[in-house]
């Protein structure tokens, strides 16, 4: 089955987000006899959502609609010029919402070294790039794909768990009908490839909340699924979720450029027409009027006159006696006015600014020298925070998901009692251009007395772990005091130099009551 003939995309078509895939099936409806019909049931739209997703993937690297047009005046003038905005779009939109890594910290003090321990894994299975890769895709296809496996029991260097990204437009998760739309059943496929490396068949590995299932089809993706296609005996996971997370970016599941593509193909067409044009005008066709260009068959030489000009530029008639006016020598040539051209490109990079909310790069070409939040204001930077937060509620929910999942496989295999009730998930956008603002803030935070560091830290947000930094900044500067103090005491002691000068107290003085009766003893020498 040829599911991109099946599913054209052509210059009229419409991206509006990746379609959802629901199912009435309950949960304990959902084993390895029905499976088969659930899938093949959302087969049509799973095609559909994988046509698109690898439209986009492919528009991302460069492969747009310009690279095929076809010219029919003046073919040999066809510059194919791509202007890849889609890929700045996504990388300084993914840049700047998930720059930062997303970090867990502890709600209460007593499960701090557990979840420290938990970033010790995640960071042992470079989380931090497997997020890139989930915001990457989410930001291209509207949605990324997150399997939470186990691995083995933990030891010095390792996780008990992985948490690999899976391909948006092989992955795909359906969701019950009833409310909530709670997860129920989620499969990703792969081709089979045979010695020669043809597809042979498609492979399924489907995830239910209990089970991970193997279908092996013949036939390319969209053949028929059936029962007696099932490899192997199910496997437990024990999970207790379905292990495949969607990570939605938006409620539509758009793409970060999805929104704007036609005007990208606009501003590839309009780049490539100036190019065009810059080029008739250098090759533009001589018309000769009322002139004979002989053919090389003509001439003494055997030169035609039309390789004669190529070569010297210039061609002389000799006067044929007739006197007619009519004899012109000029150019056609199409010219676009530049100016405009560049006024309606710049007019088109402005609406794909607003509405992505991704801030212009050259915005500061005016020279201006403000800084802190009015570059914010000015550079778009605000819109962009706003397409960041949308985002950051959809991730935090798929993160829960995940979350309760690797807290599963800790309490397993590692001893670590923790829930997802007890653990702050924290994203973080690390702009400094306004830190002078946010020093005086904290500043003023503190000097009032009556709120915590740790608070006034979080308030300000230049960190993902404001308890830990407190906690440093406390240890720190109360070592500092004890180490002055230390220093001051030393200082104040006196010394022995003092005493030998009469300075200090006398040592050899006695009180009033062990001092010598001089009285008593002149009685008793009288």
């Amino acid at each position: 089955m040829d599911i991109f003939n099946t599913f054209p995309i052509g210059p009229d078509y419409r991206f509006m987000g990746r379609e959802t895939i629901y199912t009435s099936r309950t949960r304990e409806q959902i084993n390895q006899q029905t499976i088969p019909d659930i899938l093949n049931g959302a087969m049509q739209r799973h095609l559909k959502n994988y046509r698109e997703s690898v439209y986009l993937k492919n528009y991302l690297r460069g492969d747009h609609p310009i690279l095929q047009r076809a010219k029919t005046v003046r073919p040999d003038v066809n510059n194919r010029i791509v202007i890849n905005n889609a890929q700045t779009i996504v990388r300084n939109g993914n840049g700047y919402f998930l720059g930062e890594p997303i970090q867990f910290t502890a709600k209460k003090e007593a499960d701090s070294d557990s979840v420290q321990k938990l970033n010790d894994y995640m960071d042992s299975e470079d989380k931090s790039c497997e997020d890139m890769n989930v915001g990457d895709d989410a930001a291209i296809t509207g949605r990324g794909f997150r399997l939470t496996a186990t691995d083995k029991p933990a030891d010095v260097d390792e996780a008990p768990f992985e948490i690999p990204t899976l391909e948006s437009e092989s992955t795909e998760v359906i969701y019950s009908t009833s409310a909530g739309h709670k997860p129920l059943l989620a499969f990703t496929h792969a081709p089979i490839l045979d010695d020669n490396g043809n597809t042979s068949g498609t492979e399924y590995t489907v995830y239910d909340d209990t089970y991970q299932y193997i279908y092996s089809v013949k036939g390319g993706l969209g053949s028929q699924i059936k029962s007696a296609d099932l490899v192997e005996p199910p496997k437990a996971h024990f999970l207790g979720d379905v292990p495949i997370v969607e990570y939605a970016n938006n409620a539509f599941r758009l793409g970060d450029f999805e929104s704007v593509i036609t005007i990208l193909d606009a501003i590839d067409k309009m780049s490539s027409d100036r190019v065009n044009d810059v080029e008739q005008i250098v090759n533009a066709i001589l018309i000769f009027q009322g002139l004979h260009l002989k053919t090389k068959d003509e001439t003494k030489d055997g030169i035609s006159d039309a390789d004669k000009l190529k070569e010297s530029k210039t061609l002389e008639f000799p006067d044929d006696g007739t006197g007619s006016g009519n004899k012109k020598v000029y150019y056609v040539s199409s010219n676009l006015d530049q100016s405009q051209a560049e006024t309606l490109q710049k007019t088109l990079m402005d609406y794909v600014y607003a509405i992505t909310g991704i801030p212009d790069r050259n915005a500061r070409a005016g020279g201006g020298q403000d800084t802190g939040d009015a570059v914010y204001l000015r550079d778009g930077y605000q819109a962009l925070e706003v397409v960041a937060r949308v985002k950051e509620r959809y991730f935090r929910k798929a993160e829960r998901r995940t979350l309760r999942m690797v807290c599963q496989i800790l309490r397993r295999f590692d001893n670590i009692d923790l829930r997802p009730m007890d653990i702050d998930i924290k994203f973080i956008r690390n702009r400094t251009d306004n830190l002078l603002n946010k020093s005086n803030a904290f500043a003023t935070f503190m000097g009032t007395k009556q709120i915590a560091p740790q608070d006034g830290v979080a308030l300000i947000g230049i960190t993902n772990d404001p308890k830990s930094m407190a906690q440093r900044g406390k240890k720190y500067w109360d070592a500092q005091a004890k180490e002055a103090a230390s220093t001051a005491k030393v200082q104040n002691a006196p010394s022995e130099d003092d005493n030998l000068e009469g300075d200090g107290p006398d040592i050899n003085a006695q009180s009033d009551d062990k001092r010598p009766n001089n009285n008593a003893a002149e009685k008793a020498t009288g």
